[in-house]
């Protein structure tokens, strides 16, 4: 028999934006302590802004992807369980 086509799953898009901002944030501070990109931005010419904000882009991003397989995993427990009582 033909069964409904299971939805997609979206991740929460708030999620995506937290991480799309530490990526910059990573890319930008780690740019900043390899090469020297005071001319383009001007508060990158020292190395312990740059490292910090390297810092919290990583922090970022963890928590970012920390949260969305926690999200995924409980959605697929979701579907499962949904699966289960059918």
């Amino acid at each position: 028999m033909n069964q409904p086509p299971v939805p997609r799953l979206k991740i929460p898009r708030r999620l995506l934006i937290i991480d799309a901002v530490g990526t910059v944030l990573a890319g930008l501070g780690v740019a900043g302590l390899f090469t020297d990109l005071s001319r383009l931005f001007p508060f990158l010419a020292d190395k312990h802004t740059a490292g910090v904000l390297a810092a919290i882009g990583f922090a970022l991003v963890t928590f970012a992807l920390g949260n969305i397989f926690r999200w995924q995993k409980m959605m697929r427990a979701a579907q499962q369980a949904a699966a289960m009582r059918e």
